[in-house]
């Protein structure tokens, strides 16, 4: 939460006529310059080869040429809203004019301007001119002399600070002390800073549970040694680091459509928590040690397997899950994947009728996350903006091939029940057939809560919170056993 000083300490400094605002870190908890390098990467990512001469060129050069390839939707950034309702308050207390001053690039804080509706003026950086420090110092103090309020939330401001009658400073007490040894600290808005819990949340661990399937192949093969089981488990770590930085790409990409989403608006990159750069960094460093580590450990079958699954999310991201069905069809085989990395590790042969059973269980389940997914973004759905290829009118399509999936699932499951592979394995194999109407009832209470608006995860990690789920695990274990001690 922030925190401000008191009505008291605020009084003492007088509203100067010319109150000016920073944009990025201060009017909004995130960076256009990022935005716009996020959204380029979305719509034209080729030009982005140009990224290196670009900078070459000059800050002014890159900020151009990064808000014409990636505009920036200025209607769902996270505005902060103690800085709006200060400049509210700054109004009612006297200040003559409001200015937007930022480092941001025209073409980017001209919409900001017109959407909030709140500033006299905007001043920003041109096509050859780069308005930041010292240089936004002199611009302000030749427009307005030196009766200015200054709003801004980086180390970069104390220039402009210096020759500014007073300061609100957003952001640490420690800048609030550096600003106050140049001019007079107004008020001070205490931001959140990142947490530990913060960059946690962004590798979504909860995830990580799906890597469970590795373990399968083991499983169903009754390989118990360890040394097959300890590879496996590092597999199931090593995957989990290659998974989470595309989850992190993917909240990158997916900030627009995020911001709008009932739920997703609260992960950390969307919300601001998380800066872009502090995403943009952690991903290759998951992706190194995810495909490298498990690579140098567990044989490059591990590593090409892991990076055709990044390569596959990464597409999945830019521009298959807004093909309908085919985002589905993708979001199966990620567990697919996972399944035949786990035998890949040790080596296990996988049953084909196994294999059938898990495309269309998974398939369902996918549908499912969909299904679930437009049914709390109806409204985004009306006018388009769901991020995804489809329409409120699909969703009962959508559940209709979910069911029916689901349905075939358990079809198949019973016949590999009866199958050579699993009469070799079992002594008395007829209880397994007692485990496909649990699976069913699991199935169908998934789409049940879907329907009803319940479901806002993935059915695979509502399963571990899931009281319900664990009973229907433990009746399928009694059913295995069953096969061992039947007489």
């Amino acid at each position: 939460m922030l925190q401000k000083d008191t009505e008291q300490e605020r009084a003492m400094v007088p509203v100067p006529a010319t109150v000016c605002v920073d944009l990025d870190g201060t009017l909004i908890a995130t960076d256009l310059l990022w935005e716009s390098l996020i959204e380029a990467l979305k719509r034209h990512p080729w030009r982005l080869l140009a990224l290196p001469l670009w900078m070459a060129r000059g800050r002014a050069t890159l900020k151009q040429k990064l808000a014409e390839a990636g505009p920036v939707d200025p209607r769902h950034l996270p505005y902060r809203e103690e800085v709006l309702r200060l400049i509210e308050q700054l109004r009612k207390d006297g200040a003559g004019r409001v200015v937007l001053a930022t480092a941001s690039h025209e073409r980017l804080a001209q919409p900001v301007a017109e959407h909030l509706g709140i500033f006299d003026e905007v001043l920003a950086t041109t096509d050859d001119h780069n308005l930041k420090g010292l240089s936004k110092a002199e611009v302000l103090r030749q427009r307005y002399g030196d009766d200015i309020l200054y709003i801004g939330d980086h180390a970069a401001d104390l220039a402009v600070w210096a020759k500014s009658k007073a300061a609100v400073v957003v952001g640490s007490r420690r800048l609030a002390e550096r600003a106050a040894r140049v001019t007079q600290v107004r008020e001070v808005i205490v931001t959140r800073r990142a947490t530990l819990k913060d960059y946690w949340r962004a590798l979504r661990p909860h995830h990580w549970s799906k890597n469970v399937l590795l373990l399968l192949p083991l499983v169903l093969a009754h390989r118990w040694q360890a040394e097959p089981w300890v590879r496996t488990v590092a597999g199931m770590a090593l995957f989990g680091l290659a998974a989470s930085a595309i989850y992190v790409m993917n909240d990158l990409l997916d900030l627009t459509s995020d911001r709008k989403h009932p739920w997703k608006r609260q992960r950390p990159f969307a919300a601001g928590r998380l800066s872009i750069g502090a995403g943009v960094a952690m991903a290759p460093l998951l992706l190194l040690g995810g495909i490298g580590g498990g690579a140098l450990y567990l044989g490059w079958r591990f590593g090409v397997a892991v990076g055709f699954y990044c390569v596959l999310s990464l597409t999945y991201s830019l521009a298959l899950k807004r093909m309908p069905l085919a985002d589905v069809f993708v979001l199966t085989s990620f567990y697919g994947i996972r399944i035949i990395t786990g035998a890949l590790i040790t080596r296990t042969p996988l049953s084909s009728w196994f294999l059938i059973f898990s495309m269309f269980f998974f398939f369902s389940l996918a549908l499912a996350k969909r299904y679930s997914e437009l049914h709390h973004a109806h409204e985004l759905l009306k006018t388009g903006n769901s991020g995804r290829g489809y329409q409120a009118e699909d969703q009962p399509l959508l559940a209709m091939m979910g069911v029916a999936s689901g349905f075939a699932s358990i079809i198949v499951f019973s016949f590999y029940t009866r199958s050579p592979e699993v009469s070799g394995l079992y002594p008395h194999p007829w209880p397994l057939g007692l485990i496909a109407p649990l699976l069913l009832y699991w199935m169908m209470r998934v789409w049940l809560r879907a329907g009803r608006g319940e479901l806002q995860e993935d059915p695979v990690t509502l399963a571990l919170s899931d009281p319900m789920s664990y009973a229907v695990g433990v009746a399928c274990i009694f059913c295995i056993l069953l096969t061992f001690i039947w007489r």
